[in-house]
């Protein structure tokens, strides 16, 4: 938030001043007030509004760097005293550079926050790539339990006293009506 309603009234006044007594006279009256739109701006708390996103003070922008200047050498707690109030006074020549400084806190800020939802995202990923290996550790359990149980299956059927293929064949010998033939082949080891 940049509030720009500083009035220039009483620093008009020092600089048209004539008279040492008027211009001291017209210098307090501009320090104080500075001081009440201080006081002011910080008890509205601009910073805290609802859904705006804004650094935790607001900028009370003189429009002059002469204003500025006479103020900070009159009153050497004038610029603390803003700060505690969370007000940042600033000049032309200060605006744009503590914007800048805004916007890089800003832009530091958003990638701490990408980092650490990369962080985040990484971790996720990690995880399911470890679920993923497990998954495939499983799978191939499994494609050698089957291949396991295909191998005992055949060697019941091919090979051993008492096999499937040799009773079948010996049923055929014994007078089985059978249109079909066990090939060679299919004896051996292609099933």
């Amino acid at each position: 938030i940049i509030d720009s309603k500083v009035s220039l009234t009483s620093y008009e006044s020092y600089i048209a001043s004539e008279s040492d007594e008027e211009r001291a006279q017209a210098l307090v009256e501009f320090l104080q007030s500075i001081r009440r739109h201080i006081d002011d701006l910080s008890q509205k708390s601009y910073q805290t509004l609802y859904s705006i996103n804004s650094p935790d003070f607001v900028m009370m922008f003189m429009p002059t760097d002469g204003a500025f200047s006479v103020a900070h050498q009159s009153d050497a707690t004038l610029f603390s005293y803003a700060m505690t109030k969370k007000i940042a006074i600033v000049s032309p020549s200060l605006l744009f550079p503590n914007l800048k400084t805004v916007e890089t806190m800003w832009r530091q800020e958003r990638q701490s926050k990408n980092a650490e939802e990369i962080a985040r995202q990484a971790g996720n990923l990690y995880d399911k790539f470890v679920n993923f290996l497990a998954d495939l550790d499983e799978i191939g359990d499994m494609l050698r339990r089957s291949q396991d149980a295909h191998a005992l299956a055949v060697n019941k059927l091919r090979s051993g006293k008492g096999n499937l293929i040799d009773r079948v064949e010996k049923l055929k010998t014994l007078g089985a009506k059978a249109k079909k033939k066990i090939l060679a082949a299919q004896k051996a080891e292609e099933i």
